[in-house]
């Protein structure tokens, strides 16, 4: 293996790795701000997408889909096995797709294309809501309607909070969206 292919694989590891760590203080805090599910650990997948591209952004998100299940609260809202595959992978692997931003990257991209994988995660977890916890609805609310609500305001608020990190990230460190032969290794 060579030593560009050992380093973005250690770099999936480490993103994925650090999006968990940051999912753990994300539910620690959750609402504080006026009852909001506020979270920004999508951040280090966006981050390593818009760095490495769609393949290494949809590994990392995997591989974190994969850390939810195996040491992440995902163990309690897992009613059957399709339901999980689809909120965990899959959904996780779709944050990837803000790697289609490709190079350079700007402050365009950057709001463009997390919106794009923030919308194709959320709209997993939306089509998983509306199967499988549609019960939960309250009276007379279609399921379909409830899922888009509820998950709905938590991809607008998760969405918005990643944008503003990221926008900030590139405007003072810029090199951490480009590796070049100076920043490679």
């Amino acid at each position: 293996m060579n030593r560009e292919r050992t380093v973005v694989l250690l770099e999936i590891a480490m993103m994925a790795a650090f999006a968990m760590v940051l999912d753990f203080i994300d539910s620690q805090i959750k609402g504080i701000f006026f009852g909001l599910s506020l979270s920004f650990s999508m951040v280090p997948i966006l981050l390593l997408s818009f760095r490495r591209g769609v393949k290494a952004g949809m590994a990392a998100g995997f591989l974190w889909g994969l850390l939810q299940i195996v040491v992440g609260d995902a163990a309690g809202s897992i009613v059957h096995p399709l339901q999980g595959f689809l909120d965990y992978a899959f959904a996780f692997t779709l944050i990837g797709l803000a790697g289609l931003a490709g190079r350079p990257v700007n402050h365009t991209k950057i709001v463009i294309f997390t919106a794009l994988a923030v919308l194709a995660r959320y709209f997993i977890h939306f089509l998983s809501g509306w199967v499988y916890f549609g019960a939960y609805a309250p009276k007379g609310q279609p399921a379909w309607l409830y899922s888009l609500l509820y998950n709905g305001q938590i991809a607008l608020i998760n969405g918005i909070t990643c944008i503003v990190i990221l926008v900030i990230l590139f405007t003072v460190a810029p090199r951490l969206f480009n590796v070049t032969k100076n920043n490679r290794y």
